[in-house]
């Protein structure tokens, strides 16, 4: 049977697992954290309005913001390739916010798009993971 990986991720970080057990008792392993060098993990939204609400600003920010997220999105599509052609999953499984998972679909290409078995729009990055494998069983995302 074919590895399955359960990505989580978000604007500032992509932890990556490999899922074991059954459908009802899914396990979790971590494999991975990937972090986005360039955008701290309090940072969650690119655009927030300043203070003096100058818009030439909020422009700019957000389009800084847009870089980060494009090429933290390339590190994790990198990464997964690189995992997929070393055979070290066949199924994956996305969970992160619905412009995210729209990144990563723009990104991914061939084999590594059509690994993907399942999307799950939100963000789990702050779920333990024993919060995930529970959330995993009752949603049945895994299997």
């Amino acid at each position: 049977m074919e590895s399955t990986w359960f990505v989580v991720a978000d604007r500032s970080q992509a932890l990556l697992f490999e899922v074991h057990g059954s459908r009802m008792k899914p396990t979790l392993t971590p494999i991975e954290t990937l972090e986005s060098p360039e955008r701290p993990r309090y940072e969650r939204r690119g655009g927030q309005s300043s203070a003096s609400g100058r818009r030439d600003l909020v422009s700019e920010t957000r389009g800084a913001a847009e870089e980060q997220d494009s090429k933290f999105v390339r590190q994790i599509v990198e990464r997964l390739t690189q995992a997929q052609h070393q055979r070290q999953f066949g199924r994956l499984v996305i969970a992160a916010p619905a412009d995210f998972v729209g990144r990563l679909r723009e990104v991914a290409r061939g084999s590594l798009q059509k690994s993907v078995v399942r999307e799950i729009i939100g963000d789990y990055t702050n779920d333990s993971v024993q919060a995930l494998q529970e959330r995993a069983r009752r949603h049945e995302w895994l299997h």
